[in-house]
């Protein structure tokens, strides 16, 4: 599965374009009164203006699996890294992954992973914004997770081992040998590396170029497919 456009809400545009562009370097594509849209390796994330809306978000960026201490280095030079039990970085050991954590102006959580059994290497040790693969999690809080888990089902979005989903807790869906999830989660779920819980958050997402799934201001979910 590829999450190859996305687009988020915010009430903080220019704020979010200076953290994003500016002071990280993701290429902007586009921009409008209300909105940008930049690049993030193979795919696109847009942040559009909202003034009464409170959100949460959550997304993870792919990187080369051999680079994550240049990543990492990378990102402190830009950024302030979070802190967990007196640490800024964690391995998985069951997807074998290194993870470091941050925000940016919203709050939202966000995360550099390498994933050393799926994720590509890179012939040179070093890092810099070009080497973020693209978009490799993105959070979707819900109200009913086997309800809405059970729409993307319909169109084989499956969890990651095909499993069951718990309606209590965050389930990754996507193939694992993709290297891309998203990552569906009740109301109320605390992220790592942070206080913050997840937050029903309208979000729009295409999946693999062809189905267009979205949750609006309201909770209520659609999904469709992208017009060719």
């Amino acid at each position: 599965m590829n999450i190859s456009k996305t687009i988020l809400v915010t009430r903080h545009l220019q704020a979010m374009k200076d953290f994003y562009i500016n002071q990280i370097g993701f290429p902007l594509v586009s921009e409008t009164n209300d909105s940008f849209t930049m690049q993030i390796g193979t795919d696109q994330l847009t942040y559009r203006q909202t003034d009464d809306v409170d959100t949460q978000y959550h997304m993870a960026f792919n990187i080369p699996e051999n680079v994550f201490q240049q990543g990492k280095a990378w990102l402190v030079e830009r950024t302030s890294l979070l802190i967990e039990d007196g640490q800024d970085e964690i391995y998985f050991d069951f997807t074998d992954s290194h993870s470091c954590y941050f925000y940016d102006p919203d709050e939202n959580v966000l995360e550099l992973i390498a994933r050393h059994q799926i994720n590509p290497s890179k012939a040179e040790p070093t890092f810099d914004v070009s080497d973020i693969l693209g978009i490799g999690e993105m959070s979707l809080t819900v109200k009913d997770v086997l309800e809405v888990g059970e729409q993307l089902a319909e169109i084989g979005v499956l969890e990651r081992r095909e499993r069951p989903l718990n309606g209590a807790s965050l389930n990754f869906l996507g193939p694992v040998a993709d290297g891309t999830h998203i990552l569906l989660v009740p109301e109320g779920r605390t992220w790592l590396f942070s206080p913050k819980t997840a937050k029903v958050s309208p979000i729009e997402m295409e999946l693999d170029g062809r189905h267009r799934v979205r949750l609006d201001a309201a909770g209520v979910w659609h999904q469709s497919a992208v017009s060719s």
